[in-house]
């Protein structure tokens, strides 16, 4: 115990001759952490905490609000041992499962955070916040059938949660569910028509589905609130290429790349745009560094391949839609034909996570 804390428990102990004295007052410095925290002064708010655990390495509410206010302060990994034995201690408290989750998931456990919210879920069902969690590390876990489950019941409690409909509609998305995903977007962007990602997300989908005439006000939209957000310029340059716009769908897809140049996906999407649009020497080079970005991917490969084949001159390689990510080559390039990019069977590879 250093001087400081030495002072603090003197001055605790000199409250009143009760014995639960000092346990009350050590409840009053806990409150008065809490508001700190609220108030965005976690150095003092956690001075205050440790002051408590000093005094009573014990106490539920101190160890729960140091280990969240750790969390906070992107030291979760410290944070997690402390919420645990805040659990321990009480485990039927939904509140300290849930934010044993959301510390998990910081740090990556989302095995862990997933356990941890579907006991909060399980003591409170009506508990929004952790029904939302428990829908965040399913979906980290790729177990979306289970996760879009627990995000509708989080609507359900929320319906006018927006970020809850956007990771309900990312959720169906997944598993091929366009309708409810599509109904899912598009509330949210109802409900908050300057969420620049629900709308880049539901343009995203409009456009896979062969709507892309619906689907560019939609990533107009997201690209005017957050022109520099890398996602909403790739989707709205497809969309852009696909409707048969390739001169300004090429100016967004070479913003992509510029605002994430190591993209081989963004890289991969300009070429074929600039496929679409005839320009052979900017095709070439954008599968070039598409294939130097990511050597392995042999969608990029074959890119680069058919390209490099074509004709330096005369007839131009038949204008292809834009292809962001064929994944495994079919079976028919393996005999040595490049496989046609299709948008329709790859965009669902850029959905925002």
């Amino acid at each position: 115990m250093n001087r400081k804390q030495r002072r603090t428990a003197a001055k605790i102990g000199k409250k009143s001759p009760k014995a639960g004295a000092p346990i009350a007052a050590a409840d009053t410095v806990v409150q008065k952490a809490i508001a700190g925290v609220q108030a965005g002064a976690f150095a003092e708010a956690e001075a205050a905490l440790d002051e408590v655990l000093a005094l009573f390495p014990d106490h539920i509410e101190a160890l729960h609000q140091k280990g969240m206010l750790l969390a906070r302060t992107d030291r979760a990994e410290e944070g997690v041992p402390l919420l645990r034995r805040a659990i321990t201690a009480r485990p039927g408290e939904a509140l300290y499962w849930n934010n044993l989750a959301a510390a998990c998931f910081t740090i990556g456990q989302a095995a862990e955070a997933q356990k941890a919210a579907a006991e909060a879920v399980r003591l409170d069902p009506k508990y929004v916040m952790a029904w939302r969690n428990l829908g965040m590390a399913l979906t980290d876990l790729d177990r979306y059938r289970e996760a879009a489950d627990a995000l509708a019941k989080a609507s359900a409690l929320a319906p006018d949660d927006v970020d809850i409909l956007n990771r309900l509609g990312a959720a169906e998305a997944e598993l091929g569910e366009s309708l409810r995903a599509e109904a899912a977007f598009a509330k949210a962007v109802a409900l908050d028509p300057r969420n620049a990602e629900c709308r880049s997300n539901l343009g995203v989908l409009l456009t896979k589905r062969g709507r892309a005439a619906e689907a560019l006000p939609h990533l107009e939209k997201a690209v005017e609130i957050e022109p520099e957000r890398f996602t909403t310029a790739l989707h709205f340059g497809v969309a852009l290429a696909l409707s048969g716009d390739h001169a300004k769908g090429l100016r967004w897809l070479r913003r992509a790349t510029s605002i994430k140049p190591r993209s081989d996906v963004a890289w991969g999407a300009l070429a074929d745009a600039a496929i679409a649009a005839g320009e052979k020497q900017e095709a070439l080079d954008a599968a070039r560094r598409a294939a130097g970005i990511a050597p392995s991917d042999q969608s990029h490969r074959a890119r680069l391949q058919k390209l490099q084949q074509s004709p330096q001159s005369g007839a131009q390689p038949r204008p292809t839609l834009i292809e962001l990510d064929l994944g495994e080559l079919p079976q028919s390039s393996a005999q040595g034909k490049a496989p046609e990019a299709d948008l329709s069977t790859s965009l669902d590879q850029i959905f925002i996570r």
